[in-house]
């Protein structure tokens, strides 16, 4: 996420309380606050997370809140946003995660994306599905926005503030309920139904065609028009020059998630195999 320069406002908590010196306010939404952050014991530039716990009216907004917490301290992988801590004082809740310095995959595409790039991105983009896959998390919100570049220019995935446990059937995550960004939604998720893995491969599959081609697969004047078209349009062709890539979008972006690659792992190969036949043939 960018850093926008903003001050940090007279209704920030009082840092010192948990050992954090508020720097700046990054963004915020209806009932958290994220800042750029320095940890006091050793200087870490981190980003802070803070849920005005007075202000909250919802119970389930404290418990996602928490929730997110407890998802991202299961994963341990480069590929992965780096949880540091999380805790409440009296008033506020909040959440330390690492700070990326070269801002999100967004912006790159905005700016263009080489071919050899987007197939970089998306196999690093895979390695963190397969991680927090494997301990039983659904992202749920895999968009370009929530893909962040350190410096190196290493990816990891952030915001898992709607993701959910493969295994939790909590009023959170409930059967019936719409969560998520329209331009990546998947056809089960627009629809209410049970969110799995391959809800996670479909959004892959959308920012895989948005590096390709410079736009997205499906665009309309709203929201509904926008879920409409990842229900029942077809996929749409890629232009000739990355033509290649056609099977890998079909699998990925496949109406029925059974009809989808079954696993990160089994999208690592199909790149791994196209890329070898596509040097081969230079």
């Amino acid at each position: 996420m960018p850093a926008a320069r903003r001050p940090v406002d007279p209704s920030t908590p009082d840092g010192k309380r948990i050992g954090y010196r508020f720097v700046r306010l990054i963004g915020q939404g209806a009932t958290s606050r994220v800042y750029l952050a320095e940890r006091a014991a050793d200087r870490i530039t981190l980003i802070l997370k803070i849920i005005d716990v007075a202000n909250v009216k919802d119970s389930q907004v404290l418990q996602r809140f928490v929730h997110e917490a407890e998802l991202i301290a299961k994963v341990k992988s480069p590929y992965v946003v780096r949880f540091l801590e999380h805790g409440f004082t009296e008033r506020y809740g909040y959440i330390a995660m690492e700070f990326f310095t070269r801002g999100d995959l967004k912006q790159r595409i905005e700016h263009g994306v080489s071919t050899d790039d987007a197939i970089n991105y998306l196999l690093h983009i895979a390695y963190g599905l397969r991680a927090i896959h494997a301990v039983g998390i659904v992202h749920r919100d895999l968009k370009p926005g929530n893909i962040m570049f350190r410096s190196g220019d290493s990816l990891a995935l952030a915001d898992f503030g709607i993701s959910k446990r493969l295994d939790e059937t909590s009023e959170l995550t409930k059967h019936g309920s719409v969560l998520g960004t329209p331009n990546y939604i998947s056809p089960e998720q627009a629809l209410g139904r049970v969110v799995t893995i391959q809800s996670d491969l479909y959004g892959a599959g959308v920012i895989l065609f948005e590096m390709l081609t410079g736009r997205k697969p499906f665009r309309a004047d709203s929201s509904a028009a926008l879920v409409y078209q990842h229900v029942h349009a077809e996929v749409p062709r890629l232009p000739s020059m990355v033509q290649r890539f056609q099977p890998i979008i079909d699998m990925l972006l496949a109406k029925e998630s059974s009809d989808r690659f079954a696993s990160a792992d089994d999208l690592i190969d199909a790149l791994g195999s196209i890329t070898r036949i596509t040097q081969s043939t230079r």
